[in-house]
């Protein structure tokens, strides 16, 4: 593989290839319509970005239309076997570079699928989106409430009635002092999971907290910010 295949491969995905997947932060989250993806599953979540078997595939043959994958052990009808956990373990081979994955699913279509995907990471394609991904596992793992905040885009301020609106995405806050992307996504994330979800109220909160005017989380310090999760983290006890 020489240097242009491997930048290839990790060239960020376009919007369109790009797909979002709810991650409820409790496994006994109520199922309800979600206003943001339009799906009916357990919330309050975090919507994490993904790139499908599909836009891998697409890209692995972009940079090498010869690409592919073996599982690491087959059954005794010479079929991909999977461990004891029901996962596929693969090598994936791109450009004469061989790296191991695993995948997990409902069907061998779904393993596959997933397989290749996970190798594929390790290669560096949307390398981005799966960090997101493994962090928030963390935080379930821990048992704590996960911040759903990108690495690529700054999460949304706090209060904003609707994903993706203006008012979002304004005011990034000062990349110096002000809370950092995590912080504002994880402050949003305990107000959904204690269910304060209009904006005025979230606000009268944080004003009534730190006991001085504040009209978007960006005002906050980096300080403020970190005391305000710890206060909301105490009243999710």
């Amino acid at each position: 593989m020489d240097a242009a295949q491997a930048k290839a491969l990790r060239e960020p995905f376009p919007p369109a290839a790009i797909g979002k997947l709810p991650k409820p932060y409790r496994a006994d989250s109520p199922r309800a319509q979600c206003r943001e993806c339009g799906g009916y599953h357990g919330q309050p979540a975090a919507h994490l970005d993904y790139v499908g078997h599909a836009a891998t595939t697409d890209r692995l043959l972009a940079v090498d239309p010869t690409w592919t994958w073996e599982p690491l052990a087959l059954d005794d009808r010479g079929l991909p076997a999977l461990d004891g956990k029901g996962n596929l373990w693969i090598r994936l081979t791109v450009a004469g570079v061989t790296r191991i994955g695993v995948g997990d699913g409902k069907s061998a279509k779904e393993c596959i699928g997933d397989a290749i995907r996970n190798a594929a990471m390790r290669f560096g394609v949307a390398l981005d989106l799966w960090a997101k991904e493994d962090l928030h596992a963390m935080d379930t793992e821990r048992g704590t409430t996960p911040a759903p905040a990108p690495l690529v885009a700054p999460a949304a301020p706090i209060g904003a009635p609707t994903p993706g609106t203006p008012d979002e995405v304004a005011g990034a806050g000062d990349k110096t002092t002000g809370p950092t992307a995590a912080q504002r996504g994880r402050i949003m994330a305990l107000y959904n999971a204690q269910g304060i979800t209009d904006r005025a109220d979230r606000m009268d909160d944080v004003r009534a907290f730190l006991d001085r005017p504040v009209d978007s989380v960006n005002d906050l310090t980096k300080a403020e910010a970190s005391r305000l999760i710890d206060h909301l983290l105490e009243a999710d006890r």
